[in-house]
Parts: C-alpha cells; structure tokens; sequence
C-alpha cells in the first residue's frame, strides 16, 4: 500500500475539501476553484503525496497564524529552502560552461513522456549543455531503474534528475550521486516527503509535476460535472496498484466523489499496462455493471478505457475520463469515446528541472518545487491540444532527441 493510502484523514479533508456537499450543479465552480488553488500546490492534504507525479512542495508551521497577527487560524504552508553549497566554483565574469544532465524515468516505453524529451532538450539546447534521456525500455520497473541510475552515476554527468516512485529503492543510489558531486533533482514521480528527504538525504530535492491527490481530485470533479443527474456508480481504475503516484490518484478521485455526491464507488479496477489485456478487463467491468455511469483511469492508458466503451458500443452510456495528454486519449476526446482527460504538463516537467539546476550550478540559486497543476481537456478544448500535441514528435527530431 502506498503512502498516500493513508492521506484520507480529517487534515487532509480539510485541506483539499473546498466545499463538501456542493449539488451537481455546483460542480463546475468547485472544479475551478480546485485547479486554480491545485496549480499552487495547497491542496496537499497530507505531507508526502506520491506525485505522478510527488512529494510534498509546500510545509506547514508548527503555530497557527492568520489574517489577524497570529491570534487564529491554521499555520500557513511554505517551502523551506535549503541554501545547499553547488559542487561548482561559481563565475560571474566569464561564459558558463557546458554541463551535461542525465533524465531517468520508471518507464521509457510510453510515448508520455516525449513532452518532457522535448523540453529536456529544448532548455539544454539554450543552455549549451547535452543531454540525455533513458530508463527501462520494456515497462514500468523500479528495479531496472535504479540499474539504471547506477550506470548513470558511475559515467559521471553534471546533473541526475530522476523519478524516485518508491519511497526506499533509490536510497543508495541517490546518496552515492550526491557523495559524488553529482545534484539530483526529482520530477514527475515522487515518493517521499520533504522531511523524508532531509532525512535519507540530508536534504529535500526539488521536484516538478502534479499533487497527485489534488489531480485525482480535480479528476473526479471533472467526472461529476459531467455525469447525468441520476448517477449513481463509478468506477475508478488505474493500470498498477503498486505505482505510489497512481494510488494517490485514484485516492484523490475517490475522495472527490464521496466528498461532493452520494455516488457510490466499486472497487478500484485494476486493467494493467498491457493494452490486450487491459481493455478485456475493462469490457469485463462494463458488461457485468450494466448499472455503471462513470469510468476513470489513474494514468496513460486512460485510451484502453476509450477503446473499451467502443467495443462495448456504451459511448454515448457511460462516462469516461481519465489521465494524461497521449495521442489515442486525445483521439478518443475527439470522436467522443472519452468525454475528458487530465494533463500534468509533461513539456516542464523535462524543462524547469534542467533550467533549475542550471540556475543552481552556475548561480548558486538552490532549485525549488514547481508544480504543474491539472490541465482538463475535453471537447471545447481538445483541437487546440491536438494541435500541440502533434508537434512534440517535430520537436524531439529538430533535437534529435
């Protein structure tokens, strides 16, 4: 069970619940509301939410304080930022050299993260830096990543950024980078909070990308706005249970459910990442739910949820939504097999890591947390995201990348 199983405490409620109880109708204001307060990374909730994207990028203080000097009210949330040494002799009066910086992700096999390649090579490119892209080519697995990252810190880069999606695995690996001057900076996924950084690490690494729980929040609210008045089951699904970032998801989309409609919820339908596989389980789901209203994914295989419904000829039944900006999910936005998706901003996530460390090797400025938010796509704005989802193929090929 990942850690933010556990985030479904009154705390955490009361951090993400912007108004429980809220009619169908009122559904669209308290999406807003969520995104715009989620893309500032306040609807927390809990310390160390698995990111999918991460760990948590704002902390709490110990006293309460508020608008009236301190007297009441919660503590306000901040990010404490450690002024850390660069293994670097900062110069201010010449050219900054080349650097090079290795990006590692959990999973090189999805076409997810060819946003991020491009970004990754379009913020090394003005810097004058190389770079490089890679992790395990078959399939999400922490094993080989952390193989992975062995090899990365034994050739010697500049710069590691690194997904981190289990909370122990990297342990060694990550401490034997920076005991050789090599930074590390996380995105994407992140399995650790703050404090458990400090601890393993002796600090707290920067990272790019979602709130998990906010996202899935903001999913399940993107998913009640479009549900008839009269729903009354959904389901909730992701491709790895074991994922940190997914579970945090799927708790998020659960939470916004139970927290704003009398919907009931079945059982967390887990369809794998394998695509044959996974649109049997979900045609399997629809024919025995005959009742089912509602369908989201946790991730980027959102798309076999469109495939599914197709098959099942249930497009115009049941709604389906999910997660991430993939061509096929976009594609199903568009003929209507899906009704939305959540995007996290993959493109900064490879970006604002190599611009961060940049600014940190050469001008002494410690990186800091950046959160992407939750981009909803659906039919009024999904020609415009297909639009530029077509050119991140272009981009990596004008790199080549």
């Amino acid at each position: 069970m990942s850690r933010g199983d556990n985030c479904d405490s009154d705390e955490s409620r009361a951090n993400i619940r912007a108004g429980a109880g809220i009619s169908r109708r009122g559904v669209m204001r308290q999406l807003g509301a969520v995104s715009a307060v989620g893309a500032l990374g306040s609807i927390a909730g809990c310390s160390a939410l698995q990111r999918d994207g991460g760990g948590e990028g704002t902390e709490t203080g110990g006293g309460s304080s508020g608008g009236d000097g301190g007297a009441s009210g919660d503590a306000p949330e901040y990010q404490l930022v450690e002024l850390n040494p660069p293994p670097t002799e900062l110069d201010f009066s010449s050219e900054p050299p080349e650097r090079s910086i290795t990006m590692v992700t959990h999973d090189a096999s999805t076409s997810f993260f060819d946003p991020t390649i491009a970004g990754l090579h379009d913020a090394a490119s003005q810097l004058g830096w190389s770079a490089n892209f890679t992790g395990p080519s078959s399939g999400f697995s922490v094993e080989e990543q952390v193989s992975i990252l062995e090899s990365t810190v034994d050739s010697g880069p500049d710069v590691i950024a690194t997904t981190i999606p289990d909370p122990s695995a990297f342990d060694n690996v990550i401490n034997r980078a920076l005991e050789n001057d090599i930074p590390v900076i996380t995105y994407n996924t992140l399995a650790l909070s703050r404090d458990e950084m400090r601890e393993k690490y002796g600090r707290a690494l920067a990272y790019t990308g979602q709130d998990q729980v906010a996202a899935g929040y903001v999913c399940g609210l993107a998913m009640l706005e479009r549900l008839p008045d009269d729903a009354s089951l959904v389901t909730p699904g992701l491709s790895d249970p074991g994922h940190s970032a997914l579970s945090a998801r799927a708790d998020g989309m659960e939470m916004a459910i139970r927290q704003n409609s009398d919907i009931e919820l079945t059982d967390r339908l887990n369809y794998t990442g394998d695509s044959n596989e996974g649109i049997s389980r979900i045609e399997n789901h629809l024919t025995s739910n005959p009742d089912l209203d509602g369908i989201m994914g946790a991730d980027a295989f959102t798309w076999f949820i469109g495939n599914a419904l197709e098959n099942q000829d249930m497009t115009g039944d049941v709604v389906g939504g999910g997660f991430d900006l993939t061509t096929d999910t976009l594609e199903h936005i568009q003929n209507g097999a899906l009704n939305y998706t959540v995007g996290q901003d993959p493109y900064s996530q490879g970006y604002m890591p190599t611009m961060q460390m940049f600014t940190y090797m050469d001008r002494g400025i410690p990186p800091k947390d950046y959160p992407t938010g939750a981009e909803v796509i659906d039919e009024s704005n999904i020609d415009f995201a297909m639009e530029r989802s077509g050119g991140w193929g272009e981009l990596r090929n004008y790199h080549n990348a």
